[in-house]
């Protein structure tokens, strides 16, 4: 039989060649385009039940402030991965890029009033690099998370972002001051139907309480000394929020707080748990001293954080007092939040979203917040799954069918001599 070319592959059935084109026009419309906006259609605002009002009609959205928590972006870029070839680093950035683009692209469908990101927006953030570097760097990351309205957007710092270590790490000692230029203040108080958001920077937490473990200090001592870290900060948002009394506090950090070892997750989690540890400008949790100093200090009705890039939900205890009442469960509820990108180790990303009701609105005692975790395509999954098997499966059909058309003619010739 003659050996069969590539080149023969333009000379296949016609009808067989526009029928994979039209698979192919399917398929990547669907896992491209579709599949993000499905997976995003399943996910609902997680809206509490209201006082009803008679005097003014008011629909439902109108009476939630609805937040979208976005966590470990982590946009890449030339030091991401180390070992790659560049041409390899090059189409990682690309691929991942475009991921992050369709991912925003189909989650603003959901009509945010309001986007939290959770920390470690720029996966170099915190390294050396000139100012134009940065300003790039900056740039392509609001080009892929762009806002085409008035909508507010909040950011905490995150490891990444400004480091834990400092210059003695080897991370830039321009990061702070590069990321409140761009980003905002590393730690914030703000209000949100009537809840007070306190937004701490939890990689200079770290430092700042292991410098007052060393001195041997207290907190207050150290808050003190120190007024303008992130210790006093905690301690000026929790007078703030006890002077409004129906304000309830969602914590912030980047970083998750102590848990047990052995503490479970969930069954959203994709694999293990998290657990105390650090490394190379990174730490797993806050020490056990600091999460219950939030905890304590705040009082929150709910946390969220980042960092570990899987679903966490753990509740951590916390009994009520007379003076500062909490739930019957004696807990407070802490959501790690899925990473946003599909190269941060997870096979589907994610992103939470709280819906707020003024206290005022509900009955006593119950929830002024809901919450749910909403999940993002396999990306990797679809290129293994879908466009692998399907490359193989065109070009086996395609060698096929010009084997049969050479077989024949072969055979038709044969007959002929």
């Amino acid at each position: 039989m003659p050996a069969i070319r590539l080149s023969h592959l333009q000379s296949s059935s016609p009808r067989l060649v526009n029928l994979l084109r039209a698979v192919w026009v399917v398929a990547i419309l669907w896992f491209e385009l579709g599949t993000f906006l499905h997976h995003v259609s399943q996910c609902a605002w997680p809206d509490v039940p209201i006082n009803p009002e008679p005097q003014r009609s008011v629909t439902t959205r109108d009476a939630h402030t609805h937040v979208m928590l976005v966590a470990d972006p982590q946009v890449l870029d030339h030091r991401s991965y180390p070992g790659r070839a560049p041409w390899l680093m090059w189409l990682s950035q690309r691929m991942v890029d475009v991921n992050l683009r369709k991912s925003w692209w189909a989650t603003l469908r959901l009509r945010p009033h309001s986007v939290v990101f959770l920390g470690d927006m720029m996966d170099g953030g915190r390294f050396a690099m000139d100012d134009a570097e940065y300003e790039d760097y900056h740039a392509r990351f609001k080009s892929i998370f762009a806002l085409h309205d008035d909508t507010p957007v909040h950011y905490i710092p995150g490891n990444h972002d400004v480091g834990i270590g400092g210059v003695a790490a080897g991370f830039s000692d321009q990061a702070h001051a590069r990321y409140v230029a761009h980003f905002g203040a590393l730690n914030a108080l703000r209000v949100l139907a009537n809840h007070t958001f306190v937004a701490v920077d939890a990689p200079g937490l770290v430092e700042e309480d292991a410098a007052r473990a060393a001195a041997g200090l207290s907190f207050e001592r150290w808050a003190a000394a120190r007024p303008a870290g992130p210790i006093a900060f905690v301690q000026d948002a929790a007078a703030a929020a006890q002077g409004q009394a129906d304000g309830p506090v969602v914590l912030l950090t980047h970083i998750p707080l102590a848990r047990p070892d052995t503490a479970s997750c969930g069954p959203l989690r994709e694999r293990g748990t998290i657990r105390q540890g650090a490394g190379y400008g990174y730490e797993n949790t806050l020490s056990a001293r600091v999460s219950q100093f939030l905890l304590e200090s705040l009082r929150p009705v709910v946390k969220n954080s980042g960092d570990d890039h899987d679903y966490c939900e753990y509740r951590h205890p916390l009994p009520a007092t007379d003076e500062m009442p909490l739930s019957t469960t004696g807990a407070v509820k802490e959501i790690s939040v899925k990473s946003f990108s599909m190269a941060m180790g997870v096979r589907r990303p994610g992103f939470q979203l709280l819906s707020l009701v003024p206290p005022a609105s509900v009955q006593a005692g119950t929830a002024t917040f809901g919450d749910v975790p909403c999940l993002l395509p396999d990306q990797i999954g679809i290129y293994v799954s879908v466009y692998v098997p399907l490359i193989v499966l065109s070009v086996l059909a395609l060698l096929l069918a010009n084997a049969h058309r050479v077989w024949q003619g072969s055979g038709r010739a044969g007959r002929h001599t």
